[in-house]
């Protein structure tokens, strides 16, 4: 081999170890294959910051994390429980009667979300992404229970009445895409912009059964049923106005 051919080999060995060297510090920064990546909402300003987990589409709260099956293909997944429970009591007299109510009110929800990302080509720290996501929220039935009590010096007048509302369903489909800035190695600040179509059911059967007793014991009952239920599809373009941050491990 003469001095041209080892300067020519040599010239091509450097310019492969700096290719491969550029490659691995452009991509050091990036989530790679296996990785799971966790994210949380921070909403106002530098005096009035608040952190709050994802919504979906319906505005309902989801624990939300990505997992990376290739370096530039993540699946997205939600998942959201919302259990709620208002208990009121209240009192008032007028002359000789005092009127007291006892109210109670449940109900709950389940959310499900699932989509895939396709990551374009990224630079150092700035990684753009396409996404598709299927948002389901499953809406359970509504219960509502008042006890009124309405003592006297003749006794107490009570008169119970339950309320049952069907539930219903929510769903999403929502396209878009998104960035994530990695401020450190596995650590980013991002947000997305989306075209979502969603259709809500909501509503079905209504019950209502109210008992009243006097204060001689005499009990009396009715009880009604209605139906009223509301559909609803909206489309819309919808920037999170918010900054999610991501943490891959």
């Amino acid at each position: 081999m003469n001095k041209l051919q080892s300067i020519t080999v040599l010239l091509f060995s450097c310019l492969i170890s700096f290719s491969t060297l550029a490659q691995n510090d452009e991509n050091e920064f990036l989530p790679k294959k296996d990785d799971v990546g966790v994210s949380i909402v921070v909403n106002g300003l530098i005096d009035n910051i608040s952190l709050s987990t994802n919504t979906n589409s319906y505005g309902q709260n989801i624990l939300f994390a990505r997992y990376y099956v290739a370096d530039d293909l993540v699946l997205r997944t939600g998942f959201g429980l919302n259990l709620n429970r208002t208990a009121g009591e209240s009192a008032d007299s007028s002359g000789a009667l005092l009127i007291k109510t006892d109210s109670l009110r449940r109900s709950f929800s389940v959310n499900v979300s699932a989509g895939i990302e396709k990551h374009l080509t990224s630079n150092r720290r700035l990684d753009p992404y396409i996404f598709s996501q299927l948002d389901i929220s499953l809406i359970g039935k509504t219960k509502k229970e008042v006890e009124n009590r309405q003592i006297s010096t003749v006794g107490t007048n009570l008169t119970n009445q339950e309320e049952i509302r069907d539930g219903g369903f929510a769903l999403g489909l929502n396209l878009g895409g998104g960035f994530n800035y990695f401020l450190a190695k596995n650590f980013s600040v991002g947000s997305e912009l989306y075209f979502g179509i969603q259709y809500v059911s909501l509503g079905g059967g209504i019950t209502n059964n109210t008992t009243n007793t006097t204060p001689s014991g005499n009990r009396t009952s009715t009880f009604d049923s209605r139906e009223e239920l509301s559909k609803t599809t909206t489309i819309r373009v919808d920037p999170t106005a918010q900054i999610n941050f991501s943490y891959f491990f």
